[in-house]
């Protein structure tokens, strides 16, 4: 009787477990493998270059990656993630946040990661963000800055009304780029011509009278044209930092910490690989490389 008690008993125990939820089918178990994070990229080649650091920097950590390249403007990249077909895409922290809030006015890096986590919509996040800043700048030749003993926008701003400035796209990303000038040093530009990239407006430098050009800080074409970066000393422009922008919830702790790393990743970082790049000295996968094998 007692045995028949016994085994009664284990059966009993056994339909609970079972009534519970809790599988009996195995005494061996483990964690599931998580999915591959999939790390998207504009069609640029400093976007793909961020995108590849996050993604060798999640697999460092013991994460799989899969890249997507080519996903075009910020509309698509925010449309990719709200899909899920991205789990996560490189960013600069102003631009962002003047996409979730336009009016919002602050430029100091700190003040603007801080409005961005405010204004980021349900279900996307952002991590710490890297050294490595993107921000709207202004640009001279080396003889012009020379002529005018300019070093900061300080030194040109009494001269705006009579100069010419050509702005690049990536400058008029800013929206709030001219009135920051205005506002910060009383700087209005007697006439603004767009341009499409960052190299007409380093050529127009080179080859006019008396033009400034609308850059932006990693742009490499300043440093290969020697060109002459004026110091924002009154904070005109927006901060721009890196930053990666994912889906809430895709990222375990040990992948964020593994993400860390890219806060290593400087301007001139950015700049010089993305000079090589363009130069057809190296791919954007072996610079990613040969940062992550320097800096991990």
């Amino acid at each position: 009787m007692g045995r028949f008690a016994a085994r009664l008993t284990i059966a009993a125990l056994l339909a609970v477990v079972t009534a519970c939820g809790v599988d009996t089918g195995s005494s061996v178990g483990g964690p599931e493998t998580p999915e591959p994070v999939v790390v998207g990229a504009s069609d640029t080649v400093e976007s793909e270059l961020v995108a590849r650091l996050y993604a060798g920097a999640l697999e460092a950590a013991g994460r799989s990656t899969e890249v997507v390249l080519g996903l075009g403007d910020r509309a698509d990249r925010v449309a990719a993630l709200d899909a899920n077909r991205v789990a996560l895409v490189p960013e600069h922290t102003g631009r962002l946040l003047h996409w979730f809030d336009p009016d919002a006015d602050v430029t100091d890096a700190e003040d603007v990661f801080e409005a961005l986590n405010k204004s980021l919509p349900e279900g996307l996040t952002v991590s710490d963000y890297s050294p490595a800043d993107d921000r709207s700048a202004l640009a001279l030749s080396a003889a012009q800055a020379d002529d005018l003993g300019a070093r900061s926008i300080d030194d040109i701003a009494s001269a705006c009304a009579g100069m010419t400035l050509y702005a690049s796209d990536t400058f008029r990303e800013d929206a709030q780029a001219l009135s920051g000038l205005r506002s910060a040093y009383g700087c209005t530009f007697g006439t603004v011509v767009p341009v499409r990239s960052t190299s007409d407006a380093a050529r127009e430098l080179i080859v006019g009278a008396s033009p400034v050009g609308g850059t932006t800080a990693a742009a490499p074409d300043v440093a290969r044209d020697e060109l002459v970066v004026l110091a924002d000393t009154n904070d005109a422009f927006t901060a721009q930092n890196v930053v990666p922008l994912f889906r809430s919830g895709v990222l375990r702790a040990d992948d964020v910490k593994g993400l860390s790393v890219v806060l290593q990743l400087t301007t001139a970082d950015l700049t010089d690989m993305a000079g090589r790049v363009r130069g057809g000295e190296i791919t954007s996968a072996d610079a990613a490389g040969e940062w992550l094998a320097e800096h991990i």
